[in-house]
């Protein structure tokens, strides 16, 4: 039998069936020869199926096991359990038995008699932690292999290669296990598309004849989307978004032709491969909607939904917002793939935990990034503590990563409320105390201390953000900067605060905080530099020699073509930039360090001088003085005002400033507000400084007449 040629193209002896799987060419591409070679070589698990049963955890353990590169099927009921596994055309089957031993031996000796003689690998997954006979049992059922959550170093993926292992060997080789698996799945809706400007795609002939009324003739893979409601297109967009963001997995729930569908994208050399699963109707079809495809846990939406009615049902509910603080660092040490799989695990880990050590009403949920939610319903006020931290303790502990142990900075959130709250507020007041916790190194678990009238005020203000900047609400305060040595102004750092019609001058801390909510950084900033500038370019003449330092954030680094737009405000404004400093934020870790540093390089050669704020207070702060083009280091507050106090406090301050000097950089000490602290950083050789002793935040006005009179 020929395949079918569309458009003009002509069919050739290349152009025929894939094994197992008649197919389309519309119009033909390299893509059909990359999918038949890895078929014939074994290079590729894009063919390879496997069957889930999980009672409670199947969709974080999918979503999990997905990400290794394996097409799941996935059930967690004992409905149809023979037809539904034949019908996946798995040769693996995976039974997690955990808090349901009956029903999941029971399952394991229905398929046993396959795996005997068929050589499909069933593989158990097993706490024997609550029941150390289980392991036992289940090879009695007829488990060929098993997987022990008690074990810290389990390891699911290569759990998984170990039964695929023991397939092949049955099968008489990865070549002939692969094959025999493609003739199982004839029954898949597959595509694949070239990526880029091309036109190639290939469509499986069963998606063409399960398309309906969709013609995908004429719109090849696109007349799916057409035919999505604008929620399920929104869902397609933000799926192929983190495709293109590095992720290897993505998957939409959508309808297709009136039947609920679960859509499974894979990228890889170039090509999209996609496949679509038809789901159980009722319960199990609606949940994936309400789930983050990611991490397999609740979603956003569907946690709201779920606080709402726990609330409005006369529930009080404790929620407990946990954020990994150096995500951003471990995505950059280990890649974005690995960073995946870190928030399954820690999801999976989550869930697991809540559903062993609480028994009434809870939920888990991923909020976005690396945040999640922990839900609990009536928890005595008194053990919140006490299981929020032993929750922290258990899960984050022992955690590998491609093999590598990690140390992951955690920090919580907590927040209670009662029928008089609502779920918005509730999770805003948790995720504030979260912020709270982040921003405080000494204490991971913040409790909120907010009030109701707090959390509106937030809301007001990211609401009206936008408009404040239009109506120039944002300004600029100047604060000095000055010799330690002589008392001489040398210079002034510009300040961001928002004048506010009915809430007075807001500082920077709620500015910024409220403006990363409201998704305004971005504009933000550069407004903010092209006032100050603006406004030091109208300093008077006899104040020529003074220096302008503005604050820019990890964020403007990572903006492609900053460089040449600060360049460009700075010739606009008509400010020399070899008066000009900026000070990079050290507290916020910077992604690509050696982009960064050409950047900064390229601003440095124009004059423009370069200083690290906050220094000793963040990540890395000698891997910025080894990388970044640096003149001055800029001392934290925090440490500046330990320098009049013991020894000790002093030898690190000392360190610091030795340490500059050596690598022949200028120092800069904020918030000294004391004689004694002067004399300190005067004795350890500190250059400049800035704080409430010589003055504050000026405005404009205030800081010119200010500078006059200290010239």
């Amino acid at each position: 039998m020929q395949a079918t040629p569309y458009k003009g193209f002509a069919a050739t002896e290349k152009d025929r069936w894939l094994v197992g799987k008649p197919a389309v060419w519309l119009p033909r591409s390299r893509s059909f020869e990359v999918q038949e070679s890895a078929i014939s070589t074994g290079q590729s698990v894009e063919f390879r199926n496997l069957f889930l049963l999980s009672f409670h955890q199947r969709d974080p353990l999918a979503a999990e096991i997905t990400s290794f590169g394996w097409r799941v099927h996935s059930a967690r009921r004992l409905d149809n359990l023979r037809s539904r596994f034949f019908s996946a055309g798995a040769l693996i089957a995976v039974i997690d038995v955990r808090k349901a031993e009956a029903q999941g031996l029971k399952a394991i000796a229905e398929l046993s008699r396959s795996a005997a003689e068929g050589g499909i690998a069933i593989l158990a997954l097993v706490d024997s932690g609550q029941d150390r006979a289980i392991v036992g049992q289940c090879f009695d059922a007829g488990a060929t292999h098993y997987l022990d959550f008690a074990n810290v170093a389990a390891d699911l993926g290569q759990a998984i290669k170990y039964a695929y292992r023991f397939v092949e060997n049955f099968r008489g080789g990865a070549d002939r296990a692969i094959h025999e698996q493609s003739l199982l799945t004839s029954a898949d809706l597959q595509w694949s598309a070239t990526l880029g400007s091309g036109t190639d795609y290939w469509i499986s002939e069963n998606l063409l004849a399960a398309a309906g009324e969709i013609d995908l003739r004429k719109y090849p893979v696109t007349g799916i989307y057409r035919a999505l409601s604008r929620e399920e297109k929104k869902r397609a967009r933000g799926a192929m978004g983190r495709l293109r963001d590095g992720a290897r997995q993505a998957a939409i729930p959508h309808r297709f032709n009136g039947r609920p569908v679960l859509h499974h994208l894979h990228e890889a050399d170039g090509q999209i491969f996609g496949r679509i699963e038809y789901l159980a109707k009722g319960e199990e079809a609606d949940d994936w909607t309400e789930r983050d495809l990611l991490s397999g846990l609740q979603n956003s939406a569907s946690t709201r939904s779920w606080i709402q009615d726990k609330l409005a049902g006369g529930s009080q509910l404790t929620l407990i917002a946990i954020s990994i603080k150096n995500f951003r660092m471990i995505n950059a040490a280990f890649g974005r793939h690995a960073g995946d799989q870190l928030l399954r695990i820690v999801g999976r880990r989550l869930m697991e935990y809540t559903e062993r050590h609480y028994r009434r009403p809870n939920l888990v949920a991923r909020l976005d990034g690396q945040n999640f939610l922990i839900a609990l319903a009536d928890i005595e006020e008194d053990h919140v503590s006490d299981f929020a931290n032993d929750l922290i303790g258990s899960i984050f502990s022992n955690l590998l990563l491609e093999g590598r142990p990690i140390n992951p900075a955690v920090r919580a959130g907590v927040a209670i409320g009662d029928s008089n709250s609502s779920e918005k507020t509730l999770i805003r007041k948790a995720v504030l105390a979260l912020a709270e916790a982040t921003a405080a190194d000494a204490v991971p678990i913040h409790f909120s201390t907010v009030s109701e009238a707090d959390v509106h005020l937030e809301e007001v203000l990211e609401r009206e953000l936008a408009g404040a900047m239009g109506r120039g609400e944002i300004v600029i305060a100047f604060q000095p900067q000055i010799r330690v040595d002589t008392g001489q102004l040398v210079g002034a750092e510009a300040l961001a605060r928002w004048e506010h019609p009915e809430y007075g001058l807001l500082g920077a801390s709620t500015l910024f905080s409220v403006a990363e909510r409201a998704g305004a950084m971005e504009s933000l900033s550069p407004q903010i530099h092209k006032q100050a500038l603006t406004l030091a370019a109208g300093w008077p003449d006899s104040l020529g020699f003074l220096r302008l330092s503005i604050n820019v954030t990890a964020g403007d680094l990572a903006t492609a073509g900053f460089d040449k737009d600060m360049l460009r405000q700075v010739d606009i404004a008509g400010f020399d930039p070899d008066r000009l400093t900026l000070e990079i934020t050290e507290s916020e870790l910077i992604g690509n360090l050696s982009e960064s540093a050409d950047k900064l390089r390229r601003l440095r050669k124009a004059g423009i001088g370069i200083a690290i704020d906050d220094f000793g207070t963040g990540y890395s702060s000698l891997s910025y003085l080894k990388e970044l083009p640096v003149d001055y280091l800029k001392i934290d507050s925090g440490l500046t005002g330990d320098i009049s106090g013991s020894e000790k406090d002093q030898v690190v301050v000392r360190s610091i400033i030795d340490m500059a000097h050596s690598l022949n950089l200028g120092v800069i000490a904020e918030g000294v507000e004391t004689e004694a602290q002067l004399k300190t950083l005067k004795e350890q050789g500190c250059e400049f400084f800035q704080g409430f002793l010589r003055s504050g935040p000026l405005s404009p006005d205030e800081f010119e007449a200010f500078a006059l009179r200290s010239n």
